[in-house]
């Protein structure tokens, strides 16, 4: 199969960004916005305000707010009330986390559909038939990198994590203004960190991957582990936080075309199930696939990843992660995390995803994953 790189989501990266929101607004021609916001941070920081101000030449018109680890029916009801009582909306700006993000895609997709969607429309798939309205991403979390890829992850009715794939999900337009990752506190900060380390190095070694994602990959790999202790412990370092915002866009932009393999399969039912957070749930592993996926990495791709990890060897750059993960303050124990023993099988069963784990470069079975989670145990 010949490698295609296709992202068709234009991207500007510069501390104060967010001051090009009335130009880009414009550049669609919308005259009412529909704005995606998360419950907390954003509303309560000067630059809701700032933003506010820079659309006064529009309607805007504000989604209800989006809860971390959003569930299917809360879009769907969402969606069906906007539908009805929004009016006709023009633009949908997302500005937040990952969550923000992902709901703002799917209104952005929804909304012009004939007949509103159900959850079971959303579980199965992506439900869409006419062209969506033109969305714009403005990430306030430098790790997801939603705001360059074609996904959506919602909690479905049975508490797991499921990705709705779609080419119209890809924003029209990224805004990424580092400046507001700023206020990240040290935890989220990390946690985010290690969503985009565990996404560019998954995208490197998967099955899908590409000489174009490759490049992507590899640059995340170096910005991160760089970059991501000074951002955890000098939260107003502007030089980390540039760094990080770009190495979450770059691990994004690999992702959109190489999606994510075992480490990610294993992440979600531990975010689900057991409320560990997102990125946390990617570190826990990601030393452990390291080791395990070393014999699926041969002809000189293990020797490029390890270099940009700044090792010499697939265990040197299995204990740099160990030991980043101490330093930024991860704890590394599931047993320290609340998983008994029995939730170790929970999440064997329900971290073996096929189409995950068919990415992974190395065959996984459920025995070798249970022995990867007991090791981290």
């Amino acid at each position: 199969m010949t490698p295609v790189y296709w992202n068709p989501t234009r991207r500007v990266i510069a501390d104060g960004a967010l001051a090009q929101l009335p130009q880009a607004a414009a550049e669609f021609g919308a005259a009412r916005i529909l704005l995606v916001l998360g419950e907390r941070w954003f509303r309560g920081s000067p630059f809701y305000e700032a933003c506010r101000r820079s659309l006064a030449g529009s309607t805007v018109v504000e989604a209800p707010p989006v809860q971390s680890h959003p569930t299917v029916e809360q879009v769907a009801q969402a969606a069906g009330m906007l539908r009805r009582s929004a009016g006709r909306i023009e633009l949908v700006l997302g500005i937040g986390g990952g969550s923000a993000l992902d709901v703002g895609k799917l209104l952005a997709a929804l909304l012009p559909q004939r007949h509103d969607a159900s959850a079971d429309d959303l579980e199965g798939g992506a439900p869409f038939e006419e062209e969506p309205l033109p969305f714009i991403a403005l990430p306030t979390t430098a790790g997801t990198g939603s705001e360059v890829t074609p996904f959506a992850s919602l909690t479905s009715r049975a508490r797991k994590k499921i990705t709705i794939e779609h080419p119209w999900l890809f924003p029209r337009l990224a805004l990424i203004d580092p400046l507001l990752t700023h206020s990240m506190s040290p935890y989220v900060t990390a946690c985010t960190g290690f969503d985009a380390l565990s996404q560019a190095v998954e995208s490197f070694w998967a099955v899908r991957h590409t000489p174009f994602s490759d490049t992507h990959a590899l640059q995340a790999v170096a910005l991160v582990l760089e970059h991501l202790e000074a951002a955890v412990r000098a939260p107003q370092d502007r030089g980390a936080r540039f760094a990080m915002a770009l190495a979450a866009c770059e691990a994004g932009l690999a992702i959109s075309q190489t999606r994510t393999t075992a480490v990610h399969a294993v992440s979600y039912p531990l975010t689900a199930l057991f409320g560990v957070s997102h990125g946390h749930a990617c570190a826990l592993t990601l030393a452990s696939f390291i080791r395990y996926n070393v014999p699926a990495l041969a002809g000189g791709r293990g020797a490029a990843l390890w270099r940009a990890m700044g090792s010499p060897s697939a265990e040197a750059a299995a204990e740099r992660i160990e030991r980043l993960m101490e330093r930024v303050g991860l704890e590394r124990s599931l047993r320290r995390l609340g998983i008994d023993e029995a939730g170790l099988d929970r999440v064997v069963a329900d971290g073996f995803r096929p189409d995950r784990v068919g990415n992974n470069p190395k065959e996984l079975t459920h025995g070798a994953l249970r022995e990867i989670l007991q090791a981290i145990y």
